[in-house]
């Protein structure tokens, strides 16, 4: 019986170590679904306080998430949000000095009335992003508050605070000076007041008036000259009649019928020349010909219509004038003249 009890208790030992894997990995998987539910929470909570700007509880949960016990898909969007939100998070570096300049140290500070500091390090301390009330309470002295906006992605921007009580060390202002002894504290006799000098009596009245106020002794003197005349009405260009422009238009375009159409004949003379004379069609050489006639014909009237603006521009009639106006100014005096076949204009200028 005792030499059989080793091979019966061999198959046993295999067996309990499948049952105790078993328990482990059962227990394994139960303590696995809470962490996956924390996870899932805090990776739908980053994403709400990213939104509302509360970057540094936004941390907290991406922290949560990002470890590799949650889902690889969890950590796969924490990570990389996570060091988005560590470069928008603001840094403060905060210094405090006393009334004297000096540094101090022992100062507590709150942000919105929660902690944010128990002393000043020098170090940088993260803020959320906004408008924040920062209060400074020194271990000797009245806190000081402030209002501070703090930016999105600002690092280590320096806040310095005066504080209104100086340090211990600092030296006692004087005492003020004490008060003369007064006669009770003394325990002698007050002092009879001394009399003063009666008010001085008047010495005179008034004196009477002497004299009535002089009376006028002349009328005021009569204006003597006339007032200035007015000046001159300053000189009036006379009007430019409309007869000027429609000469002048008539002969504008008259020059530019004159050079297209002298450009189009020159231009077809030309071509008749290089390829058919001296035995070109006769349509060609008439249609040139027109051309011609026709440049002619555009440069006469050109001519013709601004000579005549001109001559209409000069001889315009002058401006009416008020009936008290002033001499006109000098201007050019011209007129037109015809001697035989020439014309022109003739006058002083």
């Amino acid at each position: 019986m005792n030499a059989s009890s080793p091979a019966r208790a061999r198959p046993a030992r295999p067996l309990a170590l499948a049952v105790a894997a078993a328990l482990a990995l059962t227990g394994a998987r139960a303590d696995a679904q809470p962490h996956k539910r924390a996870c899932a929470a805090a990776y739908e909570r980053a994403q709400g306080l990213r939104r509302d700007g509360k970057l540094l509880a936004a941390r907290e949960a991406l922290i949560a998430c990002s470890q590799p016990t949650c889902p690889a898909a969890a950590v796969a969007d924490c990570g990389p949000w996570l060091a988005e939100v560590e470069k928008s998070l603001p840094t403060v570096v905060i210094a405090a000095k006393d009334a004297h300049g000096r540094e101090r140290l022992d100062v507590r500070v709150l942000v919105d009335g929660r902690p944010l500091a128990a002393a000043l390090d020098g170090k940088a301390l993260p803020v959320d992003p906004g408008p924040h009330t920062f209060r400074y309470e020194p271990a000797s002295g009245p806190a000081v508050e402030e209002r501070v906006l703090i930016r999105e992605g600002e690092k280590n921007r320096a806040i310095t605070v005066t504080l209104g009580a100086s340090s211990a060390g600092a030296p006692a202002s004087p005492p003020p000076p004490a008060a003369a002894p007064t006669p009770a504290s003394t325990g002698s006799p007050p002092a009879p007041p001394t009399p003063t000098a009666a008010p001085p009596a008047p010495t005179a009245a008034p004196p009477a008036p002497t004299a009535a106020p002089p009376a006028p002794t002349a009328a005021p003197p009569a204006p003597t000259a006339a007032p200035p005349a007015p000046p001159a009405a300053p000189f009036e260009e006379p009007a430019v009649p409309g007869l000027v422009w429609a000469s002048g238009a008539l002969g504008a375009a008259g020059l530019a019928v004159f050079v297209v159409a002298g450009a189009l004949s020159l231009s077809a003379e030309a071509d008749l020349r290089a390829t058919c004379a001296p035995r070109c069609p006769g349509d060609d050489v008439r249609a040139i010909r027109v051309q011609h006639a026709i440049a002619d014909v555009g440069l006469g009237v050109g001519v013709l219509a601004l000579g005549a603006a001109t001559w209409l521009y000069l001889t315009r009639p002058a401006a009416a004038r008020p009936p008290n106006a002033g001499a006109a100014a000098p201007g050019p005096a011209l007129r037109p003249f015809v001697a035989g076949a020439a014309a022109g204009v003739e006058g002083a200028f």
